[in-house]
């Protein structure tokens, strides 16, 4: 009714207004008598609609503002539904955040520039628990044993192994490391070996008594010759001509996916994003040498 009015109000005329909406001036007529009828009064001075009441005047003043507002809101709407605006947040582990995320972000923030993005980088707990707390809209972990309230949805799994230096002679010579060569190994611990898949490994080696959380850090520690550690194979950069990545003897799977409240539905953003972050997926398996496998499903 309100857009009707002012539409009259411009045109001075019913039927030009009618033409303007794409709607009849019969219709265009009953919806002006509808909204005098809510207001109280008329809007307009005799029957053809050329001239405002003081109230038409007011009102159309009013009423301008208010379909211009509508108009942005309307806009703003659009605009986020097509992922040209917006806001998104995420926490990831650092190997999602050092080698998926990079190109991800310059695809996503080509396409939808005007998107705002926060991302984390922690330790799965750490990611879980933003998530869980609302602090980030998703999260992309390992997979917890126990999620309440959560929903995992896989997105790949890549392999465990020994990371050494490149000086290492036993790493050019062996594809695989034995638990014997491992006890002769200083072991630099982390979130990964203190899980309890790696349990019966990790008693077979020697201990440095050195326990490193970042990645960054512990394979600087490894690159440096203090001891050799355990990680995925997406941790340790293929491209790194100091490291050598050893899958174990005895074979050891991480599974990582999507971290999300259950029944909650993800913006389009996060949608957008998320698809880009599985198509990044699918091309890090063909490079890994059967390290790495993908594990997607439909998130929504």
């Amino acid at each position: 009714m309100v857009r009707t009015f002012v539409s009259v109000a411009e045109n001075g005329s019913i039927m030009l207004a009618a033409e303007q909406l794409g709607r009849t001036p019969s219709a265009v007529s009953m919806a002006l008598k509808q909204l005098e009828i809510e207001i109280g009064t008329p809007l307009f001075q005799g029957e053809r609609k050329g001239n405002l009441t003081p109230t038409g005047l007011f009102a159309l003043e009013q009423t301008r503002n208010l379909i211009d507002h509508c108009d942005e809101i309307f806009s703003s709407i659009t605009s986020f539904a097509r992922n040209e605006i917006g806001y998104l947040s995420l926490s990831c582990v650092p190997s999602v955040a050092e080698q998926i995320l990079p190109s991800v972000i310059k695809e996503f923030h080509k396409q939808s520039p005007k998107v705002e993005i926060e991302i984390r980088d922690a330790d799965s707990r750490s990611v879980i628990n933003a998530v869980h707390s609302g602090r980030v809209q998703f999260g992309i972990s390992s997979l917890a044993k126990s999620l309440p309230g959560m929903e995992f949805i896989p997105l790949f799994e890549d392999s465990l192994g020994v990371v050494c230096s490149n000086e290492d002679l036993s790493a050019k010579k062996n594809k695989t490391l034995s638990t014997k060569l491992l006890k002769k190994k200083k072991l630099l611990a982390n979130s990964i070996t203190q899980s309890l898949k790696a349990q019966d490994l990790i008693s077979n080696m020697g201990t440095s008594s050195i326990t490193v959380h970042n990645v960054t850090s512990v394979l600087a520690l490894v690159k440096a010759g203090t001891g050799v550690t355990i990680l995925p194979r997406l941790s340790v950069p293929s491209a790194d001509p100091f490291l050598q990545f050893i899958p174990l003897d005895t074979p050891q799977m991480r599974q990582v996916g999507l971290v999300k409240l259950k029944n909650n539905t993800l913006s389009p953003a996060a949608i957008a994003l998320i698809n880009l972050i599985k198509n990044r997926v699918t091309e890090i398996e063909t490079s890994m040498e059967g390290n790495f496998k993908t594990l997607q499903q439909e998130v929504s």
